[in-house]
């Protein structure tokens, strides 16, 4: 039937089937968001309001059945106009409205409990007890001034731990925390706000008895009670640290803890979430939800005797009315577990969802713990030809964020099979070789350079980077040793230089989103902190090299704003490789004059190594059987368990004799003031493998390398002993005090003398667990 003609402007409210045929649709009916809503009436007997009336039957009042025209005498009834009949399916579940009717015992019942009454003998509400209790049995733990303070309380796993008393009232507390969070959470919440309630009431009834006039007429000014507001747990060590690849619908609404860093903050959002009213009448106190712009007002008093319809008293200090902050973040996955493979994937991504005392306590490039419930959100909510069946399908994963914290205080977990691992790599007689060629097998004969690299992973602290430059012939395996460094690295970044425009901007930071309101953090950001940023084709960022120069120099990334000057800490570590202007690496020539880096960015690098594609028929043959070694398959098991058995460890760098007489000469020559160096030890033929020889390595995969080496940073402390610091000082100085020639001279190789000089104090190096 087509809606009856006149002059009236078209509306969302239709009456009967759309023109043009389709699918069946309501007699009266709303469109919202594609979505098609019927309108309910409430026409008729009490009887029938129960049956579901036919199309044919229904007509609204006012309408005459006869010839489908309104009768002018006749009201009509604009009862389906309210929001109850005609929202959406998603909307008409959550609660709209309520009545604040909190029991005598609990006055902040309704703030965690909306849907659910109070049952006395229960058992929520012996848990409630329970906790109440723990809280009052350790006042010294939970300050009352603090709490109502910052409005929220951290409650780690080793209350319930330690407390035998909590423990026999509550025993599945912790799997309730991790598949019930939400209500485990409101009882622990609803059992300090009552603390709090019960503290202040005690306060004021102190305070009013105290300012009673005893012999004078003088009165003292007694403040009001404050209004305890909604209180926020903080929940701590519930659940170890999960990748992002294990969420699966099921584990929607229960606890997750993800490890990451924050690669994009969004700006904070402010909007009334709830709106509390009182009844001018009875005093009976409800309050509303507030969805959208529009702000809806109670259109009647929700107590049973009272039949007030307007005159609503609007309270602002009410605990219930309560203002929603909320920003949005992108965590992006670091996990020793994980390996990623940048040429063809991206890390783990993950939006996160933070709330109320939460927001802006993390900074772009942070690397952060949160624990938080998974939830999923429609992406097509804004879209207008969006239908019921296209908008079920489009849903995101989020993370509501209950705590966060600094990766820097929470100590990575290592399995069992990772700490017999880890011991096994400790015992091996020469480990330090093994790592060097278990760093990109594929690469043969610049065992030099890879152990350049495994030193900067392993160290770069915050105090001092080690930035690492590989410059050579084109296809002598630079990228792969960058692309494994990537991979092993504890917390690192990946540029690719080949791939100009987008490298340029993620280099630094980038503001995005439709209003440039989205800080992206870059390469550098994302590795600082004792971070790796590995730079492959750092000669193609021209136009910022001047941006990587200042962070290496500095330590700093400018953040330019309008009308401001703000920035950030950044001291990563770089490990970058370049390539010849010409092609191939003319010798003759200088080093700056052979790629296009400027000088001042090069004097930044600590180490730097020419890779040379030189030809030399020993190398060759190497080579060759390198080859074929590396795709022979899986070697011996036997062998290789009886070569990891744990023993004492034993370094064959430098012999035990050499020892002894490296310390007696060092000794002396100290004492003399003078130091020579006699021995001269050539670390690159000591890291040379030789595959023809019976005692093959067993390369270690590069989960386990990534393993052992954030076991290392974690918890091995070196310290260098006095006789070696000096012994590095004299060489530098020595090395200073030479000739601008030999300068020029051992500026190709200024690498390999450092770390074959460091190798000459290795026996005086102490290492502390």
């Amino acid at each position: 039937m087509n809606p009856p003609r006149g002059g009236r402007a078209p509306s969302r409210f239709v009456r009967g089937r759309g023109r043009g045929g389709g699918a069946y649709r309501p007699y009266f009916y709303f469109r919202r968001n594609g979505r098609v809503i019927p309108a309910a009436h409430r026409g008729g007997s009490e009887a029938d309001q129960g049956a579901a009336p036919s199309a044919a039957t229904v007509r609204p009042r006012g309408w005459n059945n006869s010839r489908g025209k309104r009768v002018s005498n006749t009201p009509l009834d604009c009862s389906f106009l309210r929001p109850e009949y005609y929202v959406a399916p998603e909307d008409g579940a959550q609660v709209r409205s309520l009545l604040v009717d909190n029991p005598r015992a609990y006055p902040g019942w309704r703030l965690y409990f909306p849907r659910e009454d109070y049952v006395p003998q229960s058992e929520l509400a012996a848990r409630i007890i329970a906790v109440e209790a723990f809280f009052q049995r350790n006042p010294d733990d939970y300050t009352v001034k603090k709490i109502r303070k910052c409005g929220c309380i951290i409650f780690p796993a080793s209350c319930h731990e330690s407390d035998e008393q909590l423990k026999l009232a509550w025993p599945t507390m912790l799997e309730d925390m991790r598949n019930k969070p939400l209500r485990t959470l409101s009882i622990i919440g609803l059992a300090i706000h009552t603390v709090l309630v019960n503290d202040s009431l005690d306060a004021a009834e102190e305070a009013k008895t105290a300012a009673q006039p005893v012999l004078t007429t003088i009165r003292k000014f007694v403040p009001p009670n404050e209004y305890t507001s909604k209180l926020y747990v903080r929940p701590q060590d519930f659940a170890p640290v999960e990748l992002m690849s294990s969420i699966v619908h099921s584990r929607v609404d229960t606890l997750f803890v993800v490890r990451g860093i924050v690669s994009s903050v969004g700006e904070p959002s402010y909007h009334l979430a709830w709106h509390a009213f009182r009844c001018t009448r009875c005093q009976t106190e409800q309050t509303l939800r507030q969805l959208g712009n529009y702000a809806p007002r109670p259109y009647h008093c929700l107590k049973p005797q009272c039949t007030v319809k307007d005159n609503f008293l609007a309270l602002r200090s009410s605990p219930y009315t309560r203002l929603l902050a909320r920003q949005i973040i992108r965590l992006e996955e670091s996990s020793i577990s994980l390996l990623t493979d940048y040429d063809s994937a991206l890390p783990g991504e993950l939006d996160i969802e933070l709330r109320h005392d939460l927001i802006d306590v993390v900074h772009a490039g942070q690397e952060i713990v949160v624990t938080g419930v998974l939830k999923l959100r429609e992406l097509c909510d804004n879209k207008e030809g969006a239908t019921s069946t296209t908008a079920g399908n489009d849903l995101q994963v989020y993370l509501r964020a209950f705590n966060v914290q600094d990766a820097s205080q929470v100590q990575r977990e290592f399995s069992k099979f990772d700490m017999e691992a880890i011991s096994m790599i400790n015992a091996e007689a020469n480990n330090f070789k093994l790592l060097v060629h278990s760093l990109a097998p594929e690469v043969h004969g610049h065992e030099m350079a890879k152990a350049a690299c495994l030193l900067s992973l392993l160290g770069g602290s915050s105090d001092g980077a080690i930035n690492v430059l590989l410059v050579g012939d084109p296809g002598i395996g630079k990228s792969t040793v960058l692309t494994q460094c990537a991979q092993t690295t504890e917390r690192g970044a990946y540029i690719n230089g080949k791939r100009c425009v987008q490298s340029l901007k993620q280099l630094g930071l980038t503001f995005s989103g439709r209003n440039k309101r989205v800080m992206d953090a870059g390469a550098l950001l994302m590795a600082n902190s004792r971070g790796h940023c590995i730079v492959d084709g750092v000669d193609k960022l021209a136009s910022k090299q001047s941006l990587l120069q200042q962070c290496m120099q500095g330590g700093q990334l400018n953040l330019p704003l309008p009308g401001c000057f703000s920035y950030f800490d950044a001291q990563p570590s770089i490990v970058a490789c370049a390539n010849p202007q010409r092609g191939q690496y003319d010798q003759s020539r200088y080093l700056v004059q052979n790629i296009r880096i400027t000088a001042s960015l090069l004097k930044e690098f600590h180490l730097v190594y020419v890779l040379l594609d030189t030809p030399s028929r020993a190398r060759d043959i190497s080579l060759t059987e390198h080859v074929r070694a590396l795709h022979a398959g899986a070697k011996k098991r036997a062998r290789i368990a009886a070569r990891f058995a744990l023993k004492a460890k034993q370094n064959e760098s430098v012999s035990e004799e050499t020892k002894a007489a490296n310390v007696t000469n060092l000794t002396e020559d100290i004492k003399d003031g003078i130091l020579e160096q006699k021995l001269d030890y050539d670390l690159d033929k000591r890291l040379e493998h030789k595959p023809l020889k019976a005692d093959e390595l067993d390369l270690l995969p590069p989960i386990l390398m990534k393993k052992f080496i954030a076991y290392a940073r974690q918890n091995a402390k070196p310290e260098l002993s006095y006789d070696a610091a000096n012994e590095i000082k004299w060489y530098f100085e020595d090395l200073c005090n030479n000739s601008e020639a030999e300068n020029e001279k051992s500026q190709f190789g200024l690498g390999t003398r450092c770390v074959a000089n460091l190798s000459v104090v290795h026996g005086q190096f102490q290492a502390r667990d």
